[in-house]
């Protein structure tokens, strides 16, 4: 993942920050060479939830946080 400087978040919009926030679980998943199976699983909630969140589409917030 390229390092962005993350100094303006609140500048950013929404749909902006979703995708940061996606590529950022994504890499660093992929990094520990995880499946999204595994990482859904450690965090209690589905793949298929894991998955819009790494793509960067709405997810509930507390499922975010």
């Amino acid at each position: 993942m390229n390092d962005k400087s993350y100094q303006k978040w609140e500048a950013m919009s929404d749909k902006s920050l979703m995708e940061t926030i996606g590529s950022f679980i994504q890499f660093h998943r992929l990094s520990k060479n995880k499946s999204q199976w595994q990482v859904a699983d450690a965090a209690g909630i589905s793949r298929s939830t894991l998955s819009l969140l790494e793509r960067g589409e709405k997810v509930r917030i507390d499922t975010l946080i």
